[in-house]
């Protein structure tokens, strides 16, 4: 076999990405760079993964990610995305990060009769499925030209360094692949692996360290929760106390470790005098559910607090429409937090009352809860 190299100058140039897309759809193997290093292109069906297991000297039994060009692609094969997810995808994708997803029997069901057992048995393995959108403009064009399920492992024989230009992928390959991409604008920046993170309802795990730091990935994968009232002392302290109680106990951990899975749950007024305590009704209610109020001290919502949180919720109408008159840019993660109406002020009645506010606050976190998980 003859190695050809196609160079791609120019994202216009669209006969030559078709062209390695069609090479790619056809089974043949196809060198082309991402943002880290330089990976082996190949359709994900038999014939074609054997070819690639045999160049690249694997084992049958080990897996390869699918590799994708938009996000579209992307959410063909990923399962419904946690909040988690949703916030470390669409803040580091495209990029150097291999996302493994866990899938569930109706899911894989679902993909298994939609792409075929022999694509669907190479792309989940163990109710898993590892994919990568990389952040090079040829790469993706040409994944998302190809329209069928691509993998591509780093270019490299095992246990040789993966290669970062075309030069060296025709160094290792040159008469035993298709064609080589050589896209000299486009190269490979980081010269590094991507990182593999693993994510499930649980939390975010490492499996590989890359070119995107674990901080970093812990910092973009945690998800803030906003309660908003009027004065922050009565029922957004009860619902942020709830609301901490709830995701808790779906995570397995105490209130205090939320952080560390992930979560941070916190509550604001906008009109609040800041510093003033919950009230005693609010306190009493609370603690009568194994919930603390009491070290809460009223805050004023300011826009960092709009822009740091994923989700706000509010206990009114007035609510909502106040928040989104000083910032219209919360639209999108701004709700009310019983869809079914406003929850009322219950500020200087009775136990009663209050108990019937707490029932209401808990019945909707519950529902919003298992939303976000």
């Amino acid at each position: 076999m003859k190695t050809q190299t196609l160079k791609i100058i120019a994202l216009n140039d669209e006969k030559a990405i078709e062209n390695a897309a069609k090479m790619l759809r056809d089974g043949r193997l196809v060198a082309f760079p991402t943002e880290t290093v330089y990976g082996i292109g190949c359709r994900a069906e038999p014939k074609a993964i054997e070819r690639l297991d045999h160049l690249k000297g694997r084992h049958p039994e080990k897996r390869y990610t699918l590799h994708v060009g938009d996000f579209q692609q992307l959410l063909q094969y990923a399962p419904k995305l946690s909040a988690r997810a949703k916030k470390l995808v669409y803040n580091v994708l495209p990029g150097p990060l291999t996302l493994v997803f866990e899938v569930d029997d109706e899911f894989l069901a679902k993909q298994t009769k939609k792409l075929g057992p022999d694509v669907a048995n190479l792309l989940y393995r163990d109710h898993t499925i590892g994919i990568r959108y990389p952040d090079n403009p040829v790469a993706c064009a040409i994944l998302s030209a190809a329209d069928c399920p691509v993998v591509a492992p780093s270019a490299n024989p095992a246990g040789q360094k993966p290669a970062a230009n075309a030069q060296q992928v025709r160094d290792y390959f040159d008469g035993q692949i298709a064609t080589i991409i050589d896209a000299p604008r486009f190269p490979c920046q980081y010269k590094n692996s991507s990182t593999v993170v693993k994510i499930d309802k649980m939390g975010v795990e490492i499996l590989r360290q890359g070119a995107v730091s674990e901080e970093r990935i812990n910092q973009l994968a945690t998800v803030c929760v906003l309660f908003v009232c009027t004065g922050n002392t009565c029922r957004s302290p009860m619902a942020e106390g709830i609301g901490r109680k709830h995701f808790a106990n779906i995570l397995g951990c105490s209130v205090d470790e939320l952080d560390k899975f992930g979560y941070i749950v916190t509550s604001a007024g906008v009109a609040a005098m800041p510093g003033i305590q919950a009230s005693a009704e609010a306190v009493k209610v609370c603690s009568d559910q194994g919930i603390s109020l009491a070290t809460h001290q009223s805050a004023l919502l300011t826009a960092q607090d709009v822009a740091d949180s994923d989700y706000i919720f509010v206990m009114s109408r007035g609510h909502l429409n106040s928040i989104l008159s000083y910032f219209p840019q919360a639209e999108n993660k701004c709700f009310l937090l019983d869809e079914n109406g406003d929850i009322a002020d219950p500020i200087g009645q009775s136990v009663e009352v209050y108990q019937r506010c707490f029932k209401q606050i808990e019945q909707a976190i519950s529902r919003r809860v298992s939303e976000i998980l």
